[in-house]
């Protein structure tokens, strides 16, 4: 650590330290100005010394957040649910449309023109 290394990689640093080392390290990291990538379970020391998090999905896509632990909490969660609220409402826009082609699709011309529009739009 004394050395400062442009890039410092930490798995699990706190694992096996008492409670004054883990508080020395805390202070310590936290002051550390060059890149530090760091795994650790311990959600406080994470808040404590991180400012930025990267999440390593179930796509094996790499996202990246910025605050400490907690504020990538929060955002990871508004984000699933927007992108659950967008599902919701593309779920909702094609039964619409759907039902319309259903509805319309043979009926007068100008009615079937839109229906056939609106396939076209589901088809892509």
């Amino acid at each position: 650590l004394f050395i400062q290394p442009t890039l410092l990689l930490l798995d699990e640093p706190t694992n096996h330290l008492d409670m004054e080392a883990v508080i020395w390290l805390e202070d310590y990291l936290s002051k550390w100005n060059n890149i530090l990538l760091l795994i650790s379970h311990s959600q406080d020391f994470l808040n404590n010394v991180t400012t930025h998090t990267i999440h390593f999905t179930n796509r094996r896509k790499l996202d990246t957040y910025d605050g400490n632990y907690d504020q990538f909490v929060k955002t990871k969660s508004e984000k699933e649910e927007n992108q659950t609220k967008q599902y919701n409402w593309e779920q909702d826009q094609i039964k619409s449309m759907k039902e319309y082609i259903a509805r319309f699709g043979h009926g007068t011309a100008k009615n079937a023109k839109q229906a056939q529009s609106k396939q076209k739009v589901l088809d892509k």
